[in-house]
């Protein structure tokens, strides 16, 4: 009798395993499902956001018309962040590299992941002489980040947000501890793009973070 029931317990732990596993494979496809269907609606907004932000922009550049075009755009990105909301789409981000084209999101909570890359609240948006920090996922929820470690130095990057237009190339690639915040410091007399995300892709022991240098912008006006 013991010995039944040894084998009837590793039956139920193998059958408890199996479905584990179904279970993972039918979530991780849902998710690439939801942020496909999220992802194709923010596109389209964000397009249209674009499209409104024109007559916005030249108001708050009304009294900047000999200003050089880092102060336009420094006064134009708080403009844009005084009134930013959780998972407000803040700009599209291009690395040609890994072919990556995604909306990514105000906030890095799990609902604005599900809807693309997310903004480190705590870090400055593009413009405002700082370090813009993103997180994305490399498997869940389209998996944005899946290919970041792919990224190479010299690398370019490309941001597109409502007021401005910003081009970065890749200056570093490293892998981190979890709770090694320093590439997040801020940089007031320069300007990068942190993009981070967890290594390996189906586990969380490191971080692989990636950093641009921005070498161009410009106002939405002038793109």
């Amino acid at each position: 009798m013991p010995a039944r029931r040894k084998t009837s317990r590793k039956k139920i732990i193998g059958i408890i395993l199996i479905l584990a596993g179904l279970a993972v494979l039918l979530y991780v496809p849902s998710t690439w499902a939801l942020s496909y269907y999220l992802q194709r609606g923010q596109s389209e907004d964000f397009e249209q956001e674009r499209v409104a932000a024109l007559a916005i922009n030249q108001e708050v550049l009304g009294n900047l018309t000999n200003a050089a075009e880092s102060e336009k755009l420094m006064q134009l990105a708080e403009a844009f962040k005084a009134s930013l909301q959780s998972r407000q789409i803040i700009a599209r981000i291009e690395i040609p590299r890994i072919g990556l084209n995604d909306i990514v999101v105000e906030g890095t909570d799990e609902s604005s992941l599900k809807r693309g890359p997310g903004h480190l609240e705590e870090t400055p948006l593009p413009g405002m002489r700082g370090n813009f920090a993103v997180a994305g996922d490399r498997v869940l929820y389209g998996g944005p980040f899946l290919n970041l470690n792919d990224v190479d130095i010299n690398d370019e990057i490309f941001l597109r947000t409502p007021y401005g237009d910003f081009s970065y190339v890749v200056m570093n690639k490293v892998i981190i501890d979890p709770d090694d915040v320093s590439l997040l410091q801020p940089v007031p007399n320069d300007e990068l793009i942190t993009l981070i995300t967890c290594d390996p892709p189906w586990g969380t022991s490191h971080r692989l973070v990636i950093q641009g240098r921005l070498v161009n912008a410009s106002t939405l006006e002038n793109s």
